[in-house]
């Protein structure tokens, strides 16, 4: 199949180094305004399943190697790792049956319109942080979302994928269909060898009285917030969500401890929050709520801490640490960062059940630990990943491994894993069978043109 022949049979769009806009197309590919150095040879956007299948098989042809992007949000770029980047940003519908609790959704429908369409009808789905993250890269890394103690890893309520295989068949994987596909859908990240262009998803009672408490303290007190967030969070019921935000204030760091209740009636909400906050530090800085934070509130909130058209560095851990300790750790990392909008987030699970081993997602902890370094000079780059690298090697000591979405895949220093070895093993077996070519792991090639 000649490029010529493979072009006239797309709807959608295909696009080379040899046509105008080219670099423009892949820099647009990748959220972050830190680009990485390597690019696609062919950016094909897809305009539907047919487009999808028709790529993968003039990949298969020459020989090059796929992957697929919904958003860009992963902060490394990890879609222009090869040759073909499939775009899905068209593959954006969404269906809600009320009736059976579940929706249909593309890879590109974002975690803001999800929640908004969901809110109209009292349902609700563990949705991202990020507003605009999409679907697609959200679920297969598992999907950490909003008031997941509670309602479990995002990928838990996927019911079924439709994936476009190596081959180009297309197929429904579920529990009782290809359920080795199923399985590996729901976790793998960057190692699932399929493009999946849909999801049938479980849903939620929504909750009708989220309500938020933000108590803001000079970093010197961490001790006393660590005893308290410990001893609270350990009684709080699954539906809170505790997190600490560790800023750069005029007088150094400043800790924020962020308490959510997805609660069912504002009584609850005002009891769970009152009693989690009994033996809150007293005199904070600053003190917002209890106040009403439906989703696209909360979205509000995430979303002036990380603006689009800055330039980004992220890492994570999962960790079973003592709390205390990687606070410190965190509050001090922040304290030397070269940008005053890096902060730090420092997430404590409540009473949360163990991550149930039903998918490939495998790796977790208590507490997750994420570090955001923001700038907008290109020229400080280099100081600032530095930075966040030097950070993130301090907290591997108390690390089980990272989560796909916030970890920084191009450090090769500390890279910790995303996946357990039991799992990785498993993913290689099915790998073999789904994809032995390699085409969803194939390495770029450096040059030479893509079409014969």
């Amino acid at each position: 199949m000649t490029y010529d022949e493979f072009t006239s049979r797309l709807r959608g769009t295909a696009i080379t180094a040899y046509d105008p806009g080219y670099s423009a197309s892949c820099d647009a590919l990748v959220w972050n305004a830190r680009k990485p150095d390597r690019r696609a040879r062919v950016i094909v956007r897809a305009a539907d399943v047919s487009d999808v299948q028709e790529a993968i098989r003039y990949a298969r042809h020459h020989g090059l190697g796929v992957s697929a992007r919904t958003g860009g949000h992963q902060f490394t770029g990890i879609a222009m790792k090869a040759d073909m980047v499939i775009d899905l940003g068209a593959f954006d519908s969404l269906r809600i049956d009320t009736a059976a609790r579940e929706a249909s959704i593309g890879p590109a429908v974002t975690n803001t319109r999800l929640a908004a369409a969901l809110d109209r009808h009292g349902l609700a789905f563990p949705v991202g942080h990020c507003a605009s993250v999409p679907m697609g890269g959200y679920l297969l890394g598992g999907g950490i979302g909003w008031n997941a103690n509670a309602w479990g890893i995002a990928c838990h309520s996927v019911r079924s994928v439709d994936v476009v295989l190596a081959d180009g068949q297309i197929v429904t994987a579920s529990a009782d269909s290809h359920p080795d596909l199923f399985w590996a859908a729901r976790g793998a990240g960057p190692s699932f060898f399929g493009i999946v262009t849909g999801y049938r998803v479980a849903l939620q009672d929504g909750p009708k009285a989220l309500t938020t408490v933000v108590r803001v303290y000079p970093a010197a007190r961490l001790g006393e917030i660590a005893r308290w967030a410990e001893g609270a969070v350990a009684q709080a019921p699954s539906n809170v969500e505790f997190t600490v935000k560790i800023d750069t204030g005029p007088d150094g760091p400043v800790i924020a401890a962020i308490a959510s209740v997805f609660a069912t009636t504002e009584a609850e909400a005002q009891q769970t929050l009152l009693k989690l906050g009994h033996s809150a530090p007293e005199s904070p800085i600053a003190m917002m709520g209890p106040m009403p934070t439906p989703f696209q509130a909360l979205y509000e909130i995430t979303g002036a801490s990380t603006p689009p058209g800055a330039r980004y560095g992220v890492d994570c851990i999962w960790s079973d640490a003592a709390f205390g300790d990687v606070l410190a750790r965190l509050v001090q990392g922040i304290g030397t960062a070269p940008s005053p909008r890096s902060f730090g987030l420092l997430a404590l699970r409540s009473n949360a059940s163990a991550v149930p081993d039903i998918s490939a997602f495998s790796v977790s902890g208590r507490m997750m630990a994420t570090i955001y370094g923001i700038w907008d000079d290109e020229g400080a780059d280099n100081a600032n990943m530095a930075w966040l690298r030097g950070l993130s090697g301090q907290l591997v000591p108390s690390a089980n491994g990272a989560y796909v979405g916030e970890a920084d895949l191009d450090g090769a220093e500390h890279r910790l894993p995303i996946l357990s070895d039991a799992v990785r093993l498993k993913l290689d077996g099915i790998r073999n069978r789904y994809d032995p070519e390699n085409l969803f792991r194939k390495q770029p090639t450096a040059t030479g043109r893509h079409a014969a």
